[in-house]
């Protein structure tokens, strides 16, 4: 089963925290629009169309119509959530009004350079940790050296979505705290935190500051205290949480969240060697 499917032999749970935490730490409309599962795969499908939209097609790209039609189709969001997350990542200077486009009547939107930024740099640093996990892919160098090899990861990883792939579904526990506003941040803390306390050997209990916690992530104490006693209340936490001073994560949990991370990192190197591979076909002197 997917659940017991990984392709890394070593410890890389310590490297995705040390990035992800740092990466999305204070920034606060950025948490608003990614750090949540059906958000993250809502701009998942924003890229997508922005990547595939044809110039001589007033329609195609990323206009409000297609975003709503794409996330409903996927169940992700409503129409008017869709359009709030659109509205949001405006305010925050993530996109901008496309005026290219032929038909001046069609509203296009674009991401921005700053955004597109952002994203590539996520993407370098999924990167660097596939190569940590499966020595010799060397992903980080072909990111850096093929301008195009981010777009098409991210166009194949939307194609897959659409196709029915999705991660989540194989780890309901996890997804409990990813599907949740600052829960996906807040596991991955405690995941790591547990493992480093217990020498890698037991799941040892950890405290986190939730109100401090909370401002670094854009949720507030209280969201966090009410996912830890409904996750205790679902057999997902070992103990009480006690206000977040003594959270001790069910093993079930955090072999759920292991072997999901694991999933990822394996979906990512799938579809970076993919795109490093057609590239590289693309460049090669034709016989």
């Amino acid at each position: 089963s997917r659940r017991r499917h990984t392709r890394f032999k070593c410890d890389w749970s310590s490297d995705v925290c040390s990035s992800d935490l740092p990466y999305f730490s204070n920034r606060l409309l950025l948490n608003k629009v990614v750090t949540e599962g059906r958000r993250f795969e809502m701009l998942v499908y924003l890229l997508y169309l922005h990547h595939t939209g044809d110039s001589r097609d007033p329609l195609s790209g990323l206009t409000a119509a297609n975003f709503k039609r794409i996330c409903a189709a996927q169940k992700v969001a409503s129409p008017g959530r869709a359009l709030a997350i659109l509205g949001i990542m405006r305010i925050a200077g993530y996109l901008r009004r496309d005026r290219a486009g032929a038909d001046s009547r069609v509203v296009r939107l674009a991401p921005t350079a700053d955004f597109l930024d952002i994203v590539e740099g996520w993407n370098r640093v999924m990167l660097r940790i596939v190569d940590a996990a499966a020595p010799g892919a060397r992903l980080a160098e072909a990111h850096a050296r093929y301008p195009g090899l981010g777009v098409s990861m991210r166009t194949r990883a939307a194609r897959a979505l659409l196709a029915g792939w999705h991660l989540l579904e194989a780890y309901p526990e996890a997804r409990r705290f990813i599907d949740r506003d600052g829960g996906w941040m807040l596991l991955l803390h405690c995941v790591d935190a547990s493992l480093r306390a217990g020498a890698r050997r037991v799941i040892a209990p950890v405290t986190v500051d939730l109100a401090a916690f909370g401002r670094r992530f854009g949720v507030s104490r209280s969201h966090l205290r009410r996912l830890l006693e409904s996750a205790y209340g679902d057999g997902l936490l070992a103990a009480p949480p006690r206000n977040g001073s003594h959270i001790l994560l069910a093993r079930e949990l955090v072999a759920s969240f292991l072997t999901c991370m694991a999933s990822e990192l394996s979906f990512c190197l799938g579809i970076a060697e993919a795109a490093r591979d057609e590239i590289l076909d693309a460049r090669a002197p034709a016989n």
